[in-house]
């Protein structure tokens, strides 16, 4: 694939893939739950293992922070937490936060389906860290029965009447910076990337646009004055 792939990997003495961008004398075990720990645990936050500018993939490797892979997840967690946002500002609308949190915890099922390591996705498990088709039937369904309800108006309009949709149009940007980012992995991934990942992306950005149109009075302005 054209573009920049992932660097060269070495092995270290635990015997871990790990980046060309090792700190000399940084520890090379994970962080793990301590022996006997039952219940409520505390979790260690700090491992130094990301010192040296390399961060983990699920099931094993590590990479820049600068990779590829790492500017999707990044984007795939600011969306989430634009979702968060949303979530967090909407004015008892429970349907709309049942909504939310559901692309949120579907969001961190795609993290996982595209940070997963090549060789260890038979060991992904769908819908948990793998998008499915029903993940992405849910949302069409979703889109169906909000367009039928309140049809959208053919046109483009500007975002920012009221909070809960202007938070609702800022998550689904949110969400279309992580499906572009998605695109650009696939460019130099020799595997691409998980196809149902990507499509639920687009889902997810067109179910908020429809649900900020919904969170958004009727008489939204339009792109163009249609006045003049």
């Amino acid at each position: 694939m054209p573009g920049r792939g992932p660097g060269p990997r070495r092995r270290t003495r635990d015997g871990a893939d790990r980046g060309v961008l090792r700190r000399p004398g940084a520890p090379t075990g994970r962080a793990r739950a301590r022996p006997g720990c039952r219940g409520r645990c505390r979790v260690r936050i700090w491992t130094g293992l990301g010192d040296d500018g390399s961060t983990g993939t699920l099931l094993g490797g590590r990479v820049g922070k600068d990779d590829p892979v790492v500017e999707l997840m990044g984007a795939v967690d600011e969306a989430v937490s634009a979702l968060g946002v949303a979530r967090a500002l909407n004015d008892g609308d429970e349907r709309l936060a049942s909504y939310l949190l559901a692309l949120q915890r579907g969001l961190f099922v795609v993290g996982a389906d595209v940070v997963s390591a090549p060789g260890a996705r038979d060991r992904l498990e769908p819908g948990v860290s793998v998008v499915t088709a029903d993940m992405v039937a849910e949302l069409e369904s979703a889109i169906d029965t909000l367009t039928a309800e309140r049809p959208l108006r053919p046109a483009f309009v500007v975002p920012g009447e009221n909070l809960a949709s202007a938070t609702l149009d800022l998550a689904r940007t949110a969400v279309r910076r992580a499906e572009r980012r998605l695109v650009s992995v696939g460019r130099w991934r020799d595997d691409g990337v998980p196809g149902p990942a990507l499509v639920y992306l687009n889902r997810a950005s067109d179910l908020l646009y429809v649900l900020a149109r919904r969170a958004a009075p009727a008489d939204e302005p339009l792109s163009h004055d249609a006045a003049g």
